[in-house]
């Protein structure tokens, strides 16, 4: 039987009823421009659809700063002993066997050999030809996140699933930046239809309606001082 384990739950709840003011008072400064904007009767779909992103901007930014403020990592080492207690043993996980696991299990596993092999060209690309089109180099850091082996209620086997799940997955956001900024510099024009779950980017294209101003904003857009350059 195992043994139960105190928790400085004290510490907890200190993090957790820390209020960071400051961080309030920024994402409610951001919202109010937003519901200004708003007030503007003469607005298109692109513009709502670009406010739309922004609020959702300033929500993802206000939990971000929230998470540094609550220092999760911290809480999470805090609470370590307490995890080891849900941990399963690595025979329940793949017992018993489902048989729609086991048949599903090459075509999973099988994929990390295509996202090595893209990874590495589209790196190559990266590297090279964002340096020649004079196009800032995208942090991998940003984008190759790995921390869930600080959740000790995972075991072993787990760790390592979560482990090729957070680099494809990742793969695949880090991509997505990589070909906006590269669409960003040949084709900044947007589609007629609306597009969802766009990539950064998608934003600062302009409409192709009017082809008078098209080539001088294209090469606008191809200035990219808006970017903080990436150390290499």
């Amino acid at each position: 039987m195992k043994k139960k384990i105190k928790i400085p739950r004290k510490k907890i709840k200190k993090d957790i009823t820390n209020k960071p003011y400051s961080m309030i008072q920024q994402l409610n400064d951001q919202l109010k421009k937003i519901q200004q904007r708003i007030a503007d009767n003469h607005l298109n779909v692109s513009v709502l659809e670009n406010l739309s992103k922004e609020t959702k901007k300033a929500f993802d930014d206000a939990v971000n700063n929230l998470a540094i403020k609550r220092n999760l990592l911290k809480k999470i080492n805090i609470r370590r002993d307490y995890l080891k207690l849900w941990q399963r043993h690595g025979k329940q996980v793949v017992i018993p066997i489902s048989w729609r696991y086991l048949l599903s299990a090459p075509f999973i596993y099988g994929m990390i050999a295509p996202a090595i092999i893209w990874n590495i060209g589209l790196e190559i690309y990266h590297q090279i030809c964002f340096r020649l089109y004079g196009i800032p180099l995208v942090n991998s850091k940003e984008y190759f996140i790995y921390d869930r082996q600080l959740l000790a209620c995972l075991n072993r086997w787990e760790k390592i699933n979560c482990y090729y799940c957070s680099y494809v997955n990742n793969l695949i956001r880090y991509s997505a930046e990589i070909s906006g900024r590269t669409e960003r510099y040949w084709c900044p024009i947007k589609y007629a239809r609306r597009v969802e779950n766009s990539h950064s980017q998608y934003d600062k294209f302009f409409e192709g309606e009017n082809p008078k101003h098209l080539h001088k904003k294209w090469k606008k857009l191809r200035d990219f001082s808006d970017f903080t350059p990436v150390k290499s």
